[in-house]
């Protein structure tokens, strides 16, 4: 390329942030188009847990690492298993001297910590991806929903599960697991309930995981004594759009935990609303058709169910392109190099994944919650 390369990142999620950071303090040109309005537009989801050897890897080579451990939630490391029938605390607490350090801060804190790195013109928001036009020799052709065309001689899918990127690199669409989240939100432990859930007391510092065969239930407390709680249900896609549309999603998420201890049914009850979130997964030995100046990192290369390594995959995935581009002047090896660590890395992890969330939903669900 006769100029510095045109650098174009699809998705300001954490994986998207964390590339755009690197290959800015490394000199480089980057744009990153994001669908939402701002960083502000939604709730983020849940908390996060960043591993030593993953995410938090990636905000070293961020130069955030620091900024990161100021913020973090240490004592949030703690999980606690309970008992959907007796309502009873089973297992728990931190693991093992000597085990992963792992961190929690809430998603949306993770955000603005890498907003507040990069200068402000670098996020373009209201810009979702429409199409993208792969060309052989650069110049690839971006078409956004709001009308703006732009090119840029790298792209880098950060897009999530339904990628417009990988689009343009392969036909293969993440598939159905067979499993739907429904993340409802505590702002506080309301005074009615305080007296008979103690949500505080049995979450504790971190996250509490109830596993009762096709019905599962994971509540992680967040910054400013809010909770985030997941029913996870194991049914049929339409068998759920029809009960939602017979008696609406709040009646169908707290009239599936009937035969639950009272306890833990009442986290569900205090939950504001709910947000239906199937759980998608691509195939475990999925591959896309390389093109030069085009790469996948995070959900958009390697989605799986979210057993705690898909954000810390995305960050490690985004550093490793990123760190790549800005040490080798030839941009097709670095990515190729680039891409054979990301795909690599995630063949190794996708069927033990796939395999133990599966697990999640039998009668023998693991008993930490992994």
């Amino acid at each position: 390329m006769p100029h510095p390369p045109r650098i174009a990142i699809i998705g300001a999620g954490p994986a998207g942030l964390t590339a755009a950071l690197i290959l800015h303090r490394g000199g480089h040109r980057v744009s990153v188009y994001e669908g939402e309005s701002s960083g502000q537009q939604r709730t983020q989801g849940g908390t996060l847990d960043l591993h030593e050897d993953s995410g938090q890897v990636a905000l070293q080579r961020a130069g955030l690492l620091e900024a990161f451990r100021a913020v973090a939630r240490h004592e949030g490391q703690e999980a606690r298993v309970g008992d959907p029938w007796s309502g009873a605390i089973t297992a728990g607490g931190f693991g093992p001297e000597g085990t992963m350090d792992k961190p929690e801060i809430d998603r949306g804190d993770l955000r603005q910590l890498l907003l507040d790195a990069l200068p402000a013109d670098t996020v373009q928001w209201g810009h979702c991806l429409s199409e993208m036009e792969p060309a052989d020799a650069g110049c690839h052709s971006l078409r956004f929903a709001n009308g703006v065309q732009t090119e840029a001689d790298i792209v880098i899918g950060a897009d999530g599960a339904w990628s417009k990127v990988r689009a343009a690199l392969s036909a293969c669409q993440p598939l159905p697991t067979g499993s739907t989240f429904f993340e409802g939100w505590i702002p506080q432990p309301a005074a009615d309930i305080a007296d008979i859930a103690d949500i505080a007391g049995m979450v504790g510092q971190g996250s509490l995981f109830c596993f009762g065969g096709e019905e599962a239930l994971f509540v992680q407390r967040n910054s400013g004594d809010r909770f985030c709680v997941y029913a996870a249900l194991k049914r049929p896609s339409d068998w759920l759009d029809a009960q939602i549309a017979q008696q609406g999603m709040r009646a169908l998420v707290t009239g599936s935990y009937t035969g639950w201890a009272p306890n833990l049914r009442r986290l569900l009850e205090a939950c504001t609303d709910f947000v239906r979130r199937p759980i998608y997964s691509l195939p475990p030995d999925f591959r896309w058709t390389p093109r030069n100046g085009v790469t996948l990192i995070g959900d958009a290369a390697h989605l799986m169910p979210p057993l705690g390594v898909g954000v810390n995959l995305a960050m490690l995935d985004a550093s490793d392109v990123a760190m790549a581009l800005c040490a080798q002047p030839d941009s097709v090896s670095a990515i190729r190099h680039a891409e054979s660590i990301v795909c690599e890395r995630a063949s190794a992890l996708m069927p033990d994944a796939i395999d133990g969330f599966q697990r999640w939903f039998t009668t023998e669900a693991p008993a930490d919650g992994g």
